[in-house]
């Protein structure tokens, strides 16, 4: 169990850091020609977007995995079931039913992660 939690947990770090960095590091124009939702905001937000991806994904796997403050993986996986919940709601509100379900299967795979995590962190705290 604790194999595929870790491939998940790399997948969506990955996953998260890599379009994070693009609403970050890409200009405006390329990110309108590659999301449609994108002309709905404000280059300033699509960056904060993109920032709060890659540190939401960095916090998936390096805490957990160095032990550095392992407590902040369920943080971070809760963080980005947030982010990911309003991105749901932009589909939403754009009739974007097959993003949608994208959305809420990613929600899953950070649930799992989390409470795995997090039950991780409390079995192996001492009192």
């Amino acid at each position: 169990m604790e194999t595929v939690i870790l491939i998940m947990q790399i997948g969506l770090a990955l996953l998260f850091v890599y379009f994070g960095s693009l609403k970050v590091f890409l200009p405006f124009e390329k990110i309108k020609s590659k999301v449609s939702w994108a002309e709905d905001y404000p280059v300033s937000r699509l960056r904060l977007f993109g920032f709060i991806e890659i540190i939401g994904g960095l916090g998936l796997i390096l805490p957990h995995q160095l032990n550095i403050f392992p407590i902040l993986t369920p943080m971070a996986a809760t963080g980005l079931a947030m982010v990911m919940a309003g991105a749901a709601m932009v589909h939403l509100k754009r009739d974007e039913f097959a993003n949608i379900f994208l959305n809420i299967f990613i929600i899953f795979l950070l649930a799992g992660i989390g409470f795995n995590t997090l039950l991780e962190v409390f079995h192996t705290t001492e009192i």
